[in-house]
């Protein structure tokens, strides 16, 4: 049962990616020129993508993800989160990871050209506030976690967990 959708300006969203499906057959090339023209050091993660296959489906999953988030919100802020630790097993550290939202956001910016307007820009900026705030919420896999270190060192010692 749907109670609608998560976040208050879905249909802003929803109705700039839908634009810019309409005006940009694929978007991929725009949005990862964006990554690597502020995360240059991300250009190297892709060696073996060699027909944008990779780039192409991890986009097509940062829409859903999208759509999702501002919608029903039935798994995108828990894949979110698990996405940015399965990231970080690659090396690609979580600051670095959310900002890919950012270039989504800008890669529609320029998609969109004219028909971008104020309320796009203060509704993606509001979303990808939202997105910042899920992903600080997300448990480090790079750190030690306060909460479980007393618990683990515990375990080590072979004492009761409680």
């Amino acid at each position: 049962m749907s109670t609608g959708p998560a976040f208050p300006r879905a249909a802003e969203i929803e109705h700039s990616l839908e634009r810019l499906a309409e005006l940009c057959e694929d978007p991929t090339a725009l949005v990862y020129e964006r990554l690597f023209e502020l995360q240059p050091e991300m250009k190297p993660y892709f060696w073996r993508d060699t027909n944008d296959a990779i780039k192409g489906e991890m986009l097509s999953r940062t829409f859903g993800a999208i759509l999702d988030f501002v919608g029903e919100r039935r798994y995108a802020d828990h894949m979110i989160g698990t996405e940015m630790v399965t990231h970080e097993g690659y090396d690609v550290p979580r600051e670095v990871f959310v900002t890919f939202f950012d270039v989504v956001r800008d890669a529609v910016r320029v998609g969109l050209g004219s028909d971008w307007t104020s309320d796009l820009e203060s509704a993606w900026q509001e979303l990808i506030a939202e997105i910042y705030r899920f992903a600080n919420l997300t448990p480090r896999s790079d750190v030690t976690n306060a909460f479980h270190q007393p618990r683990m060192e515990a375990f080590r010692r072979g004492e009761p967990i409680s």
